[in-house]
């Protein structure tokens, strides 16, 4: 009984992904967290894919002292910010503490998920409130709604809006993330935590004078879990393999010392004063 009902989920999750296929790849639509998308996490689909797995490993440890890696390498868990920056796991860390929760209550629903609190309480308008900005940064004003970060952009896109993690909440949003979270802790359960090719952490370094942060261009939900797992079991998880991305980004590498070669300075669309007060605001909350 238990193969047919496993066999009639792969079913349907093969049926759509093959939809999202053709929507997303062939027809260009922008991705959304529609029905389908929702129904493909309630059935808990990436646990197809974890079955004789090759998982990759690595001796090296990132520091400042050292080079910087060319492929594979760890990181220090308390060294991850999000990509919208640090306060996705500290201080507020809507998403980290969505996970402590799920932890210790599992089947938590979603309107009384801290996660929705955080979304209805804050739902910032623009950079200045997002990133507690002073009025005068140039960036203050920008919408919240932008993804504009001045080592890497000139100037903001106006025409590619995001929706970042805060308010207003949406259901299918907030249903979408913390089904996430809990199918991590029900797979990493059953069969442990391991880094291949085609799912591994990925981000780029950010160097600061003595310290740095490996900012995460995919794989948010599985640091919030392993996060919880390393304080919960407590050195379990103290390092993560990770690797630079050189898909989504045109950098893997930003030193701060290079301030004044950041695209949006050099175009001046804000100064290296406003740009620095974005830096740390972003990597520290």
């Amino acid at each position: 009984m238990e193969f047919l009902k496993n066999f009639f989920k792969y079913i349907v999750i093969k049926i759509i992904l093959i939809i999202q296929l053709f929507k997303y790849k062939i027809f260009r639509k922008p991705f959304s967290k529609s029905k389908l998308e929702l129904i493909k996490h309630r059935l808990n689909f990436y646990s197809f894919r974890l079955y004789n797995r090759k998982p990759l490993t690595s001796n090296y440890t990132y520091s400042l002292d050292t080079k910087i890696p060319l492929n594979y390498f760890n990181i220090r868990i308390n060294k991850f910010i999000g990509y919208e920056g640090s306060y996705l796991y500290e201080g507020s860390a809507p998403l980290l503490k969505s996970a402590i929760e799920i932890f210790k209550n599992p089947s938590i629903g979603i309107e009384e998920s801290y996660l929705y609190n955080f979304y209805e309480k804050f739902q910032p308008k623009n950079y200045g409130e997002l990133y507690k900005l002073k009025k005068n940064n140039k960036l203050y004003d920008l919408p919240s709604s932008l993804d504009y970060k001045p080592w890497l952009n000139e100037r903001p896109d106006y025409k590619k809006n995001r929706k970042g993690i805060f308010g207003p909440p949406e259901i299918n949003e907030l249903e979408h993330r913390l089904t996430r979270l809990k199918n991590l802790f029900k797979n990493i359960e059953k069969f442990g935590y391991l880094s291949t090719e085609n799912d591994v952490i990925e981000g780029y370094l950010l160097l600061f004078k003595d310290d740095y942060k490996f900012l995460i261009t995919s794989g948010h939900h599985r640091v919030a879990v392993l996060k919880t797992l390393n304080m919960f079991f407590k050195g379990k998880y103290d390092q993560v393999l990770v690797k630079l991305d050189n898909k989504r980004i045109s950098k893997n590498i930003v030193d701060i010392k290079n301030i004044q070669k950041w695209p949006g300075v050099i175009s001046s669309y804000c100064s290296d004063d406003d740009a620095l007060e974005f830096f740390y605001k972003y990597c520290f909350t």
